[in-house]
């Protein structure tokens, strides 16, 4: 017979008037972290702060929702203690106890607009709209496919304050955060047409600037590309456009200031063009040729000098690495990594024999992630490569085949992503960095229903017998 534990997840709920948790630390004996702790992997779906981690408890999709204002665990947004080796306090059952976690926010975080963002006293995050709206039929529904941005303070006091709430639906919608100096901006590239925008002539493929605490700015229409990211740096924000006259269409680039809101035309092209990334100092765009579209970079100033780096239709995708010194072109299981240690970049071919198929994850500590058809989780170091070594393809560990293969947060030491536990997907990581063996862990709180069953020596040895 099978031991079952159980934990009662007791939680001291103080409910704001938008239905979620904002409670005073006077009322709390937990202890929360400060703005000045050190803050660890913003942009995802965890961020550390000091030595707690806030994180999504688990994924459920917006359309899931059947009750407004209802009380989630699974999509929960939470903080936890973490210990002295940044790893989670957990009871002898393995389950984190009711003293080293607090929920934040009971509303739906964990669906397809997540992406934590901490700076100062506080942290940022997404959840759908919980309020009626009239629909192109004159009647109210519900519009949970919008997306509402709030902000919440570190040790849940005061207030809970909504910042802006989208124009499209959260399938249509890319965004990230920035702070520049004490100011913390919300970028958001909202594409296709705005809901119930009646108008003569609506608006679509917007580029809006949100302020917090100041004011809401359409930066530019007809946008189809932006250089949103996750790494704070505002300072190299471009964008294309595409503007027609006359039945000619006409790409534009533009490299926009997000502090002053001042957008500087770069170039402009009459072949469809769209920025890939930016990174380092250098720009990435993508244009459209005769037979095939061609990737291009250039140092970002100014004046923009594009040279030719590889033509990405070629491949699957095409992947720029973080200090701009190599682009990673994938096709099924071959990688060809175009080095800048010379001026125009021969590739060099790297194949996993293993993998039919490829799904990148990130890049991170110098090298780039991905999983093969086998659910093994694998890295190939760019320092292999830029040193001219036979690189080694290494497998770090095979995954669940319950993982979420959708959804990745990747950081120096962790990758993050969604499991299926019993009825639910909830959060999980597994170590990237030194990994000794270490399978994925659990990293927030069970359904009652969900917490798996714990097998003790009698029940091996009934199992053996049998």
């Amino acid at each position: 017979m099978k031991k079952i534990t159980r934990i009662l997840i007791c939680l001291v709920l103080c409910v704001f008037t938008f239905g979620l948790v904002a409670c005073g630390r006077t009322t709390d004996n937990f202890t929360y972290p400060t703005a000045s702790d050190v803050t660890f992997g913003n942009g995802g779906l965890a961020v550390q702060k000091g030595d707690y981690l806030y994180f999504v408890n688990g994924y459920l999709s917006a359309d899931s929702q059947t009750e407004k204002n209802y009380s989630y665990t699974v999509g929960a947004l939470m903080i936890a203690k973490l210990d002295s080796n940044g790893e989670i306090i957990r009871n002898e059952d393995g389950l984190i106890g009711d003293d080293y976690y607090r929920v934040m926010s009971d509303r739906l975080s964990g669906f397809e607009a997540t992406s934590l963002f901490v700076y100062g006293d506080y942290l940022y995050f997404a959840s759908p709209c919980q309020e009626d709206e009239v629909n192109d039929s004159g009647d109210f529904e519900w519009a949970k496919q919008r997306v509402d941005f709030y902000r919440i303070r570190l040790d849940r006091s005061g207030d809970v304050e909504r910042i802006y709430r989208s124009q499209v639906t959260n399938a249509n919608l890319d965004y990230a955060f920035y702070n520049v100096g004490s100011d913390v901006y919300l970028l958001a590239l909202e594409s296709g047409e705005s809901l119930n925008d009646n108008s003569a002539e609506p608006k679509s493929n917007i580029l809006t600037c949100v302020r917090v605490g100041g004011e809401t700015i359409e930066v530019a229409t007809d946008v189809n590309a932006v250089s949103i990211k996750n790494d704070n740096s505002y300072n190299q924000i471009v964008y294309s456009t595409s503007v027609t006259e006359d039945n000619e269409t006409t790409s534009e680039l533009y490299w926009y200031d997000l502090a002053s809101n001042n957008s500087k035309k770069l170039t402009s092209y009459t072949s469809n063009m769209q920025v890939k990334d930016v990174t380092n100092g250098y720009v990435y765009i993508t244009l459209e040729g005769g037979r095939e579209t061609e990737l291009l970079r250039s140092v970002l100033s100014d004046t923009v000098d594009f040279t030719h780096v590889c033509y990405s239709s070629l491949y699957d995708n095409v992947y720029i690495a973080p200090n701009a010194n190599a682009v990673i072109a994938i096709k099924s299981g071959v990688f060809e990594f175009y080095l800048y240690q010379s001026t125009y970049p021969s590739p060099i071919v790297v194949t996993d024999a293993d993998a039919s198929s490829v799904t990148y994850v990130g890049m991170a500590n110098g090298s780039i992630f991905y999983i093969d058809a086998s659910s093994n989780l694998k890295s190939i170091s760019f320092n292999d490569v830029l040193g001219s070594v036979e690189p080694e393809i290494k497998t770090i560990a095979t995954l669940s085949t319950d993982a979420n293969t959708t959804y990745f947060d990747l950081d120096e030491d962790y990758l993050y992503f969604y499991q299926t536990v019993g009825s639910n997907s909830y959060l999980h990581r597994i170590r990237i960095n030194n990994n000794l063996g270490e399978t994925e862990e659990m990293v927030g709180i069970y359904l009652e229903d969900d917490i798996p069953e714990e097998e003790t020596d009698e029940t091996e040895e009934t199992e053996e017998t049998a």
